[in-house]
């Protein structure tokens, strides 16, 4: 949750210590970014059926759904802004790449396999169980891919610290521009011409990712030049998010009529975190969020800032065990859109919502206070 910056401490002799700093605004983009995640796959039973197309509720849920898919952009810009530049050898940042990211994943891949199985043991549904191996090169078939990203952007940590403190100042410019333009022609690429076959797997994805992770540290280097653009910035976020909108609407209205121009398994172009309309509004809302003022009656309030210090530590476990909250209250407690006992939409979604976010949560702080399991919530951007 904290930063860590050098500083020297002047005494009967000089000591070099760690001092650490909050910065709220880190804490304010994780919890909405981690919370927004939960919010999509919430959201997804309403968004995504044909049959809610156009009613009032449906298009809450389609904006909502274009705002939040900005949720995992502004998690790797924020992984990079808090991670990069921090003094590291390649022993030491394998070390924290191991325990912060791939002991999370391990854990929850395994985790998540054996809820499945269990799950369709129960309901007496036919199971894989060969898809523990099967998913290993396909993004792990689930919301871990995330995790995999972030573990490939984590391990090569030293060599992205070069790009920053090599004599060339231009060189991080350079890359971040380059990587951007290869991730968004790469999806545009995906959806009209290489539609086929895994073009991006567990090895690959990841590449895609490099720009939002340098980016992110490259915002905290400017981040005082960068105050001045708030209004060019706010105007690039509009934009960004007009064209998720308009470029969503008009997809999901062609897959209505069956014209998957723009869908590949069931998502849309405008959906993907590395489609253009994304990565606008994705970008400046990180650089608007991490520069802007937090108002002091909020960051000079302890009981507010002890709230979101709590919510940042059990966030990143809400996004780990949420997916399965969510399939066992609708499986098995006939939490759906259509249970007859639903009332209405706004009923299902609230209800759904509520008890997903207090389970998950409860679950997240139980296990972040557990010893011995704290370390499968592990904190991914501190």
């Amino acid at each position: 949750m904290c930063s860590a910056v050098i500083g020297i401490t002047i005494g009967e002799c000089a000591t070099t210590k760690i001092v650490k700093t909050y910065i709220i605004n880190a804490d304010i983009v994780r919890v909405f970014a981690l919370f927004a995640v939960v919010g999509i796959h919430l959201l997804n039973p309403i968004y995504a059926r044909p049959d809610f197309f156009g009613g009032t509720f449906w298009w809450v849920a389609f904006l909502l759904n274009c705002l939040f898919r900005m949720s995992v952009p502004l998690f790797v810009m924020l992984s990079g802004y808090l991670v990069l530049g921090k003094p590291t050898d390649i022993s030491t940042n394998l070390k924290r790449t191991w325990n912060r990211v791939v002991v999370p994943l391990l854990s929850f891949y395994l985790i998540w396999y054996v809820y499945r199985a269990i799950a369709a043991y129960l309901r007496g549904n036919e199971f894989n169980y060969w898809s523990l191996v099967d998913a290993l090169s396909k993004n792990t078939y689930s919301y871990l891919y995330f995790l995999v990203i972030l573990a490939f952007l984590y391990a090569l940590i030293p060599l992205f610290q070069l790009v920053f403190t090599g004599k060339d100042k231009k060189l991080s410019r350079y890359l971040i521009t380059f990587f951007f333009l290869n991730a968004v022609v790469a999806m545009i690429a995906r959806y009209f011409s290489l539609r086929v076959g895994d073009v991006f797997n567990t090895y690959t994805t990841w590449v895609l990712w490099i720009g939002y992770f340098l980016l992110g540290y490259w915002v905290r280097l400017h981040t005082e030049v960068l105050k001045s653009y708030w209004s060019k910035l706010g105007g690039i976020f509009v934009l960004g998010f007009g064209l998720t909108v308009g470029l969503g609407y008009w997809s999901l209205a062609q897959h209505i009529q069956g014209n998957d121009i723009l869908y590949i398994g069931g998502v849309s172009y405008p959906e993907e975190y590395l489609s253009l309309g994304v990565v606008l509004m994705a970008v400046s809302a990180f650089v608007l969020l991490m520069t802007v003022q937090v108002p002091s009656w909020f960051s000079g309030n302890p009981r507010l800032v002890g709230f979101l210090k709590w919510l940042a530590m059990v966030s990143f476990g809400v996004y780990l065990v949420h997916p399965m909250v969510i399939d066992a209250l609708n499986k098995f407690f006939g939490i759906t859109a259509d249970n007859p006992a639903m009332p209405n939409l706004v009923v299902y979604v609230l209800l759904n919502t509520f008890l997903t976010v207090v389970i998950s949560t409860s679950i997240s702080a139980v296990l972040n206070k557990t010893m011995g399991l704290r370390r499968i919530v592990g904190r991914v951007t501190t």
